[in-house]
């Protein structure tokens, strides 16, 4: 059984290990930095630290298995972490990247049940609602996340289509007005896209 004095120096240890490892994926040198992460797993396989930086370094490659490994990771982390939302968003992430866009409405359900200020959560959760054709769902979700980031365009965008597409022209011209008055581009492109023409005269005088 481990005394006290030998889990603080496991733990100095790994926080070291978490170090070196941050300074070469500067370098970017991946592998040694996963083979940091693993030397410093090995005192202790539960550390909750070390395995979020080794999941959201796999999570970052390009690789299919490394991927899976990266699910794998963040769905042992909140196993050990229930109330962690940060890694329940990046596993939905990684659900909804690879497609599991229901596994990935349950995770991102759960990261913004735990943090509800967590903009991207519930722009993540609005886009696997609409690839499940829950655009009503998605609307609500679309609402949340403009009012966290009232100045990022993608949210009011994916909220104007979805409008649109659920027939509710008034509500989809008032989001595309939003836009416009701080991304007149974008709301260009969503006047080609819906066929609703938006003044500037009108867009001033509201």
């Amino acid at each position: 059984m481990p005394t006290a004095g030998t889990t603080l120096i496991a733990a100095v240890r790994a926080h070291l290990l978490r170090q070196v490892a941050s300074w070469a994926i500067l370098f970017r040198r991946t592998g040694f930095a996963l083979a940091c992460y693993e030397r410093a797993l090995r005192d202790d396989p539960n550390d909750t630290a070390t395995l979020a930086q080794r999941a959201y370094l796999l999570a970052q490659s390009v690789s299919a298995a490394d991927q899976q490994r990266a699910v794998a990771e963040f769905e042992r982390l909140v196993a050990l972490k229930p109330a962690d939302a940060d890694s329940w968003f990046n596993l939905g992430f990684l659900y909804q990247q690879q497609g599991g866009h229901v596994e990935a409405i349950r995770a991102f359900e759960r990261a913004v049940a735990l943090r509800d200020g967590l903009d991207r959560a519930w722009y993540g959760l609005a886009l696997s609602r609409i690839a499940t054709g829950d655009d009503a769902s998605a609307i609500e979700a679309l609402k949340k996340n403009v009012a966290l980031q009232p100045m990022s365009p993608f949210g009011f965008m994916e909220l104007a289509r979805a409008q649109f597409r659920s027939q509710q022209p008034e509500a989809c011209e008032k989001t595309m007005r939003r836009l416009k008055a701080f991304d007149p581009r974008n709301a260009a492109v969503l006047e080609d896209e819906t066929g609703i023409r938006i003044g500037i005269e009108r867009w001033w005088r509201n």
